[in-house]
């Protein structure tokens, strides 16, 4: 079978949509011997920074000398992406060996529990890393949450450390309609007694995710209580621990989150080792980590900047990470929005910040039609000069074509575009 066929056969379980329970996953991992139970897992949860902080997290304890796989999504070109081992995509190859032992095994136990319904695509790549991760033999897995936490697919693990990267408001029709109640879902991942990061977060967020430490018995590292983010010179940070100080840091992402991100990871990375980390080995595997579609420039002149960014928190961050760069150059923003999210609030905020704008559209089922998004009183009341282009190519090439050298195109709102786009230069 060849990899286009194992992606048909993914991408045709995509559209059995998103059913939040765990016990499909299960019965697809009894089948397989349950893997998760034989591997040592880090278990990052949180509305944004979950993928940067997952890799960064991975990162550091390869460059300690452990052998560490990360499981992430979403993939923006090929599902090998979700597969990381030492920072290194599984090989097709081997994704087609694996994707077929996991996927006779759900056929099975499709056979077997209609009841239950089919698996998910989620789910099978779910139960594929942990597959994958016990057969090459990891020290430590460093897993991502989907969409939520206490019926994410992923937990099914007994991990070892917890992260709650940070809450805002998500999927509000899967994990409930408050912050509080968020926070609720995503930190039913921690086990009694376990080993918890709390990432820099609203007051809200925190008081609530405390609440939860506490009655797990739980005490938790906190963002700026427990473990400190301090600028150095230049671009140069500080992280210290209540095990060690680990000076002038440096990435080569952009963004001051992503130094809060590397903070908790390195936070993280101490919790699982129960030891202070090799300072040089950590100050020398930094510079050497790279996140794709996380303000990823694509071209120099004009410059085009590739970001994640789904929700206006995500958009707040990318925009003041961003002030810098574009000071006195003119801003054309390229964005497409999925329909779950609050896209007047990132609108409002992306039309503060640019000069031109298209909305456009993505290939996912969910997106936001670029219709509807223009008719939204926060882009009809605006000054900002903008177009409607459904075509996500169409847009970008449309942008490039106003754009002078000096110019930004920024393209942000969803992975998904992010996505579409790369595929199309793949």
């Amino acid at each position: 079978m060849a990899i286009s066929e194992m992606e048909e056969y993914l991408i045709e379980l995509d559209r059995l949509g998103m059913k939040p329970g765990l016990v499909r996953v299960k019965k697809l991992l009894a089948a397989l011997g349950n893997p998760e139970k034989r591997l040592k897992t880090i278990h990052v949860v949180g509305t944004n920074g979950k993928s940067s902080t997952a890799r960064m997290i991975a990162a550091i304890l390869g460059s300690q000398g452990l052998k560490a796989g990360a499981y992430l999504s979403p993939h923006l070109v090929s599902f090998t992406e979700r597969f990381l081992i030492d920072g290194k995509e599984i090989t097709p190859a081997r994704f087609e060996k694996l994707m077929l032992e996991v996927r006779a095994k759900a056929e099975e136990v499709n056979k077997r529990s209609r009841s239950s319904g089919p698996l998910t695509q989620f789910e099978v790549l779910t139960a594929a890393a942990y597959l994958y991760f016990h057969q090459q033999k990891v020290n430590v897995a460093v897993i991502e949450a989907g969409l939520g936490g206490r019926y994410d697919a992923t937990n099914v693990i007994e991990s070892k450390v917890q992260v709650l990267t940070n809450v805002e408001l998500e999927h509000t029709d899967l994990l409930g309609k408050t912050v509080a109640a968020i926070v609720k879902e995503k930190t039913a991942v921690i086990p009694p007694k376990g080993k918890v990061v709390l990432g820099a977060m609203s007051e809200e967020a925190l008081s609530e995710a405390l609440k939860a430490c506490r009655r797990l018995n739980v005490k938790p590292m906190v963002f700026d209580e427990d473990f400190s983010l301090l600028r150095g010179k230049g671009e140069r940070f500080d992280v210290w621990t209540p095990k060690g100080q680990y000076l002038d840091l440096s990435l080569t992402l952009l963004g001051q989150h992503q130094r809060t991100n590397c903070s908790v990871a390195v936070a993280a990375a101490e919790l699982f080792m129960r030891k202070a980390l090799d300072e040089k080995k950590l100050r020398r595997a930094l510079p050497r980590i790279s996140i794709p579609a996380r303000m990823e420039i694509i071209s120099e002149k004009p410059l085009v900047i590739l970001d994640g960014a789904h929700n206006p928190s995500g958009i707040a961050q990318l925009l003041s990470s961003l002030e810098s760069i574009s000071a006195g150059r003119r801003v054309i923003g390229v964005v497409s929005i999925l329909k779950d999210k609050d896209a007047a609030a990132m609108l409002e905020q992306v039309l503060d910040f640019c000069d031109i704008l298209f909305i456009t559209e993505n290939s996912n089922p969910r997106c936001s039609p670029a219709q509807e998004l223009a008719k939204l009183p926060v882009v009809t009341s605006s000054s900002v000069q903008t177009f409607v282009a459904r075509e996500s190519q169409s847009a970008l090439e449309s942008a490039f074509k106003l754009a002078s050298i000096r110019d930004v195109i920024l393209v942000t709102g969803s992975l998904y575009l992010l996505a579409d786009i790369k595929k199309r230069k793949a």
